[in-house]
This record gives C-alpha cells, sequence and structure tokens, in this order.
C-alpha cells in the first residue's frame, strides 16, 4: 500500500525549531524583566512595626494551657516525713505543674491525717526555670521567716515534686541571678545545687 506522505523539507523543519526556540527565549526574558520590576528597593523612610496586642498574647497564652489535664506527683509535709499524694493540674511547661499542684489548698480529709505543706505559700506564686537539669527558683515569699527546720522541710518538697514532675534532677533557690544557701535536714547551709540524696531522711515511709 502506498502512502502520499511525503516529509517536509529539512530547511523548513530548522525554520519552524528556530522560531519556537526564539519565541521561548521570549517568554522567559519577559519572565525575568517582570520579576526584576518587583523586586523591593530601599525605603525612604523607616516603617515601624506593630507590637502583638494584648488580645493576640492572651490569645497565645490561652492555647498553650490547652490539652489534656496532667497527672502528677505533689510531696507535702507529714510528721517529720514527706507525704506522697497524686494531684491534677492543667498542662503547662516546664515547673509550672509542680508550682500548681505546691499550691494547691490543703483539704480538711489532708488536715485531719496530719499532712500540710512546710512552704509558705501565699498571693505571690512560685517561680522558677530549669537550666542545664538545675531548677532554679525564686527564694519563695516568706521563706526567711520560718525557722530552719520548716526551711529543711520545704526544700524538700520543693526537690522531690520538681524532680519528679520536670527534667530538673536538682534545685537551687535564687534571688535574682544570686544563687542562695539552702538548709539540709542537719541544718548545715549547703550552696551548691541540691538533690533528692540531700533530703533523704526526709524520704516517705514505705
Amino acid at each position: 500500500m502506498s502512502s502520499n506522505f511525503r516529509p517536509p523539507p529539512r530547511d523548513a523543519v530548522c525554520r519552524r525549531v528556530t522560531r519556537g526556540a526564539s519565541a521561548a527565549v521570549a517568554v522567559v526574558a519577559g519572565c525575568v524583566l517582570a520579576v526584576s520590576g518587583c523586586s523591593i528597593g530601599t525605603q525612604s523612610t523607616p516603617v515601624p512595626a506593630d507590637a502583638p496586642t494584648a488580645s493576640a498574647s492572651a490569645s497565645a497564652s490561652g492555647a498553650s494551657r490547652q490539652g489534656v489535664p496532667l497527672t502528677i506527683q505533689v510531696y507535702l509535709v507529714q510528721g517529720d516525713h514527706l507525704a506522697r499524694l497524686t494531684r491534677t493540674v492543667p498542662p503547662g511547661a516546664g515547673l509550672e505543674p509542680s508550682f500548681v499542684g505546691l499550691a494547691t489548698p490543703i483539704t480538711s480529709t489532708m488536715t485531719a491525717a496530719g499532712i500540710r505543706s512546710a512552704l509558705p505559700l501565699g498571693s505571690t506564686p512560685l517561680r522558677g526555670s530549669v537550666e542545664d537539669g538545675v531548677a532554679r527558683i525564686e527564694l519563695p515569699t516568706g521563706f526567711e521567716r520560718i525557722s530552719v527546720h520548716e526551711q529543711s522541710l520545704a526544700m524538700a518538697q520543693l526537690v522531690f515534686t520538681v524532680t519528679a514532675n520536670s527534667l530538673a534532677t536538682s534545685v537551687q533557690l535564687v534571688q535574682g541571678a544570686r544563687a542562695l544557701p539552702m538548709p539540709d535536714p542537719s541544718g548545715q547551709l549547703v550552696t551548691r545545687p541540691v538533690t533528692r540524696v540531700d533530703y533523704a531522711a526526709y524520704n516517705p515511709p514505705g
């Protein structure tokens, strides 16, 4: 069977290819010019940046508190030892769950069982952060006004609670940037960060 197809002359094919390549080059050149025309030039005067609004900050703070409540271990005082309790607190970062758990009021049932807190928890919440495994906790308000023995029990509460619920392995009381000495169970002042070993004499019975 014969065919009527005849291939076009070689020079005609070359002309079409050349025209197509020229069109593509023109398109690319046009795109480059368009992009360079949109470039950002220097500003004649500075443009102030708006600070986040209070409502935006509040929304961000609220978002960080959303989530499943946490079940943590909180250490209080019973007699001359620590008592371990389980409490449910809102989700939080760093030392916040531990501080909230320690600040939860003592119930009448707990009081009847002799459970109390040696920490002088007032209107000022506990504050602190974890740095290289050390919980640096701001001196609690009124801490310097309680007896040395109560200070030692309060330190044991902080050490056991914080190390149970955060990445911290030790605690250092601070006042601003200054590290403070802390009393151990014997009443001796310790200047280095303290651990559970320092307060092993207060371990919960059993």
